[in-house]
């Protein structure tokens, strides 16, 4: 091997293909590691390790324990560096939060190209700009829709933060309003007709996303005093059925009722204390007459089919859920101005006629009588928007347009 490496050494000044060849030589053989090799004056010199490697090709007892604990010490260092780079993730996903409404900026090509539209038509750059932040709202929606669906499946309803129930409970019914656009959208030349005709008729053919501020309010305050009506009607059947009722309880439900009737509000305190009556007959979801198990089934907006009273127990059961994630959360005042307008439309109070800070004591004191129900006393959970909101002042506007 010497006299290869001499022999070569002759040929160095000739050819520069040896010169690479020796070199890649060099570094691909572990034969020429404590050879004498020819350094190159353009490259670095060649480092050769100092000490011989005295490591046996077994370990001891003993340093198995050295090298546990040196592992150990990786390891903690490893998890300290990993809870750094998670709270680093953290602080940006939060910063993605807060940067959420500039991702549609004008720098965006859909902005510019809505910008260029407005100084074409204006109308149609409206349109437009409720499409594109439409679409990226109902993504967003259908994001946290799917995860509440793998939490549901996973563990249960319990486990479901309330901005997934709510979405939930919402989301689906907007979907299918969704679906003829989705089903013939893909068809050629169906954009030139079907757009105009979704925005001309948004209530039944697209979603809340795609709606504007006032057609939110329109359509909403329709949908409540539809409900309203069978509030009034409700409330008949309630003081019907108090009459074929006889105990030392309903001396407390009486005072209720009569408060309703006068056109009062009730208190927090005097309902909760009647809350006991919802057990017996005939307020109890197995003994609710039929009639009152329909007006209930329109008042809450659902078809008169099939298992009437299971399902009014699962929305019942679904509401107390809702009602309870919004205690933990931190109560009502932790939700935004349109999950709070909807929250208190679902439970039977005009958003738009009232203050946040009515809103969010209505809310509480909803909470107030939820809390104290239990599975005996569940329908309570139905009437309480008929004995909180009935004769409310807030709801006067629904009064009037009957």
């Amino acid at each position: 091997m010497k006299f290869m490496i001499s022999t070569s050494r002759r040929y160095a000044a000739t050819s520069c293909k040896l010169l690479t060849f020796e070199n890649n030589t060099y570094k691909n053989c572990r034969f020429f590691r404590n050879s004498v090799v020819l350094q190159l004056p353009s490259k670095e010199p060649l480092k050769t390790d100092a000490k011989p490697s005295t490591v046996p090709p077994y370990i001891s007892g003993n340093s198995v324990d050295n090298a546990n604990q040196c592992l150990q010490s990786t390891e903690k260092k490893n998890a300290s560096l990993n809870n750094t780079v998670v709270k680093h993730d953290n602080k940006l996903d939060n910063k993605q939060n807060m940067d959420e409404t500039k991702i549609l900026n004008d720098n965006n090509f859909t902005m510019r190209l809505v910008n260029r539209i407005e100084n074409w038509s204006p109308s149609t750059a409206k349109y437009a700009r409720l499409s594109v932040f439409g679409c990226k709202y109902l993504y967003k929606d259908v994001l946290v829709l799917l995860s509440a669906y793998k939490k549901y499946y996973s563990s249960d309803l319990s486990s479901l933060t309330y901005a997934e129930l709510e979405l939930k409970y919402r989301l689906p019914l907007q979907l299918v309003r969704l679906t003829p656009i989705l089903i013939f959208w893909p068809v050629p030349f169906t954009n030139l007709f079907l757009f105009p005709l979704a925005f001309m008729f948004p209530k039944y053919l697209l979603s809340e996303h795609f709606w504007t501020d006032e057609q939110l309010k329109e359509y909403w305050i329709k949908d409540q005093q539809n409900s309203f009506e069978h509030n009034t009607r409700v409330f008949e059947h309630l003081s019907l059925m108090a009459e074929e009722c006889s105990d030392d309880m309903l001396l407390k439900w009486f005072r209720v009722i009569e408060c309703l009737g006068a056109g009062g509000v009730s208190p927090v305190e005097d309902i909760i204390q009647a809350i006991p009556v919802f057990t017996m007959f005939p307020y109890h979801f197995s003994t609710l007459p039929r009639q009152h198990i329909k007006v209930l089934l329109k008042m809450y907006n659902m078809h008169r089919g099939w298992r009437r009273r299971v399902r009014l127990k699962n929305l019942a059961q679904y509401i107390q859920l809702m009602d309870k994630a919004i205690e933990s959360e931190g109560g009502p005042d932790k939700l935004n101005d349109r999950q709070l307008q909807w929250a208190c439309l679902f439970r039977g109070l005009n958003p738009f006629s009232s203050s946040r800070e009515t809103l969010v004591l209505y809310l509480k004191d909803w909470i107030k009588i939820s809390s104290n129900i239990d599975n005996d006393s569940l329908s309570c959970i139905l009437h309480c928007q008929v004995l909180l909101a009935l004769n409310r002042p807030e709801n006067d506007i629904l009064k009037k347009t009957e």
